[in-house]
């Protein structure tokens, strides 16, 4: 099928605002068949990988020959490249928003073998089943911002059997409960600080949430969080200590309502951190729900990431 071009995308969205669901398809069209295309060229020689692997060496030393090789071995799970956009607190405000949004459109890996849980729509989150990263009994999920929305968790929970804790302090109707045998509801939000915040809700961080669990010692099998811009502030006590070390997959939808050159800078370097410790992007999309037009072209309220774990691959 032929791709349709990005300008017409938007000439669509501007013409018809209800063909947003058409768009988001398309999208998801293109993001596979650019998937499809890129795993043949690179699978077509398994030098290719090790040659990009080691480029990508310096790249925090987490992906090596070794892990080209097993990559090369499963063809699911692709090595793309580094990332090779670096950012400048020196950038005024044009080039800061180019490279940011250059930074995050790059994905590190491609996974042939992924699912979309839940609504196709908005609520539906992708997971890559390749190997390692296929969740096996007894499996973990924690699942943050629901807004009623159960369908991914719910989704989950019946594919693979896991147990799965979803958060959401915003459901005025609904309180702690178990929703069914592996899904289980709290009306608690993550955030920066263990705090009750201006709306009375209660916003715990993560490290705090896990040991409340018993859980410190666990592996997550699949870490979603779309909280609403609470991702910026989560992410700093998430980074600070070991808590990630044991999430297979992170699933974040970013939040940009701010997109002035020191919050893009403050951005890009937590996302750094995030890659310092191990995480490649495998997934990106943009939210076209939310489009405004700036300076340096069309941008998204929001976009959707996901990442692997790369240490699971030693």
């Amino acid at each position: 099928m032929a791709s349709v071009s990005f300008s017409l995308k938007w000439f669509l969205l501007i013409a018809c605002p209800m063909c947003f669901a058409v768009i988001f398809l398309l999208n998801r069209i293109n993001v596979f068949q650019s998937n499809f295309y890129l795993s043949k060229s690179v699978m077509s020689d398994n030098r290719l990988v090790t040659n990009q692997n080691k480029s990508g060496v310096d790249d925090n030393r987490l992906v090596t020959d070794e892990n080209a090789s097993f990559l090369s071995r499963r063809n699911e799970l692709v090595f793309i490249g580094p990332s090779t956009v670096t950012l400048n607190s020196n950038m005024n405000e044009e080039e800061m928003d180019i490279a940011f949004f250059k930074f995050i459109s790059k994905r590190h890996f491609a996974c042939e073998n992924s699912i979309r849980f839940g609504n196709v729509l908005d609520g539906g989150w992708d997971l890559c089943i390749a190997e390692p990263y296929r969740p096996q009994q007894p499996c973990l999920v924690y699942s943050f911002g629901i807004s009623y929305d159960f369908s991914f968790d719910d989704a989950v929970a019946a594919r693979f059997n896991c147990t799965v804790r979803s958060f959401d302090p915003s459901m005025k109707t609904v309180n702690d409960h178990r929703r069914s045998e592996h899904v289980w509801f709290y009306k608690i939000g993550i955030g920066g600080e263990n705090i009750i915040n201006k709306d009375n809700w209660s916003l715990k961080t993560l490290p705090t949430i896990i040991s409340s669990f018993n859980e410190t010692d666990k592996v997550i099998d699949y870490l979603k969080m779309d909280v609403e811009d609470s991702e910026w502030p989560s992410l700093v006590p998430m980074l600070a200590d070991d808590s990630m070390s044991k999430v297979k997959q992170l699933g974040i939808e970013f939040h940009f309502p701010r997109t002035d050159a020191k919050t893009l800078y403050h951005s890009y370097l937590l996302l750094r951190q995030l890659e310092d410790a191990g995480f490649r992007r495998w997934y990106f999309a943009q939210n076209y729900y939310h489009i405004r037009k700036t300076k340096t072209g069309f941008r998204s309220c929001c976009y959707e990431m996901v990442y692997i774990n790369t240490r699971f691959l030693k």
